[in-house]
């Protein structure tokens, strides 16, 4: 469909399903949604909003997720707040059942937030049917039920720092703009034990979200024969169910690879990115995770782009071009983990 076909598509939803909303009264908000069906990063991105709103104390607070990013929300279910999922966040019929359900179970809810990150079909479609006393979104709706406060949005941040400078503009309150993955107690406790009997390690992430995002067999050996004669430290590969036969077989080729051994999932990734001495990752949620917890950092881009930067100190950005094993040399890979690991420098 031409670019133009879309656009116009929009707006004619946007005039649809527009309404008149209250005015901004931010001390009024007892009852919050928030819209991020999206990926792990946009997940994490939006912790300010939740931290914001949970520190006014506020009576019901609930996030709608997608299934790639609801173990991000997972520990808020202890902290009282309800987390909704639907499939995609292109599933229409799903977002917009779900916005009239809730609508029909909590009655008129104060404040939605949209977090889709661009001006969406879902987003339009939720906000319409929920009908929010509030709406709020940093995205360049053309809708007068978005608060507006005529102050343009700083696109040269990090997507939390965005949203923390949003909320304190708009006088939610002022919270760190920064990623957050909170992790159940017992998956902690789990890997910090498996963790501890290892010692230091390096995490050492071979894949992403789309094949050009991961590193391959062969790759992967050199990479990480250079990785170990450079710190000195073993390496723990976390894996998706998808990447656990290459995980397992370099594990058992290389005797300072290891893997977790219990079962796999992003909560129990996160948990060994929290443990680990140093990270490496073509993959953003990785480095996002990263810095959530603040381990040093080496990431590998496609494409430099300020709201997904590593925000743990130190880091390195490996910058590569259409393929992350492109600009992946061991060279590269040596030298950066000097600058954010300065015992590596010891060892050689």
């Amino acid at each position: 469909m031409p670019r133009w076909n879309k656009v116009l598509g929009r707006r004619l939803l946007e005039r649809w399903y527009d309404y008149t909303p209250d005015s901004w009264q931010p001390d009024t908000v007892r009852k919050a949604v928030i819209l991020c069906p999206k990926s792990v990063g946009d997940g994490m991105a939006i912790y300010p909003i939740i931290r914001a709103l949970q520190a006014r104390h506020v009576d019901w607070l609930c996030v709608v997720a997608s299934h790639r990013n609801a173990p991000v929300f997972e520990t808020l279910k202890s902290e009282g707040a309800e987390v909704q999922i639907v499939p995609r966040d292109r599933d229409y019929k799903a977002v917009k059942t779900l916005a009239r359900n809730l609508r029909a179970r909590h009655g008129s809810i104060d404040l939605c937030v949209d977090a889709t990150g661009h001006a969406t079909s879902p987003g339009i479609y939720f906000v319409g049917k929920l009908k929010a006393r509030m709406n709020l979104t940093y995205s360049a709706y053309n809708m007068q039920a978005f608060a507006d406060f005529g102050q343009p949005i700083t696109y040269d941040t990090s997507l939390p720092t965005r949203w923390s400078k949003l909320i304190e503009n708009v006088g939610l309150g002022s919270v760190e703009g920064r990623f957050e993955l909170p992790i159940p107690v017992n998956i902690d406790q789990e890997v910090h034990q498996w963790a501890s009997e290892l010692g230091p390690y390096v995490l050492f992430n071979l894949d992403g979200g789309a094949d050009y995002r991961c590193i391959s067999m062969d790759k992967a050996k050199a990479l990480m024969d250079t990785v170990h004669k450079t710190t000195g430290l073993p390496l723990v590969i976390p894996y998706a169910p998808s990447g656990e036969q290459k995980a397992v077989q370099l594990a058992k080729q290389f005797p300072f690879v290891h893997t977790f051994p219990g079962p796999c999932s992003l909560l129990v990734s996160a948990a060994l990115v929290k443990y680990a001495a140093v990270v490496f990752s073509p993959d953003t949620s990785i480095v996002h995770i990263a810095s959530a917890y603040n381990r040093p950092t080496v990431g590998v881009y496609t494409v430099i782009n300020s709201a997904w930067q590593p925000q743990a100190t130190p880091h390195e950005i490996i910058h590569s071009t259409d393929h992350v094993e492109q600009g992946v040399t061991s060279e590269r890979l040596a030298d950066a983990f000097k600058r954010v690991y300065p015992s590596s420098a010891e060892i050689l």
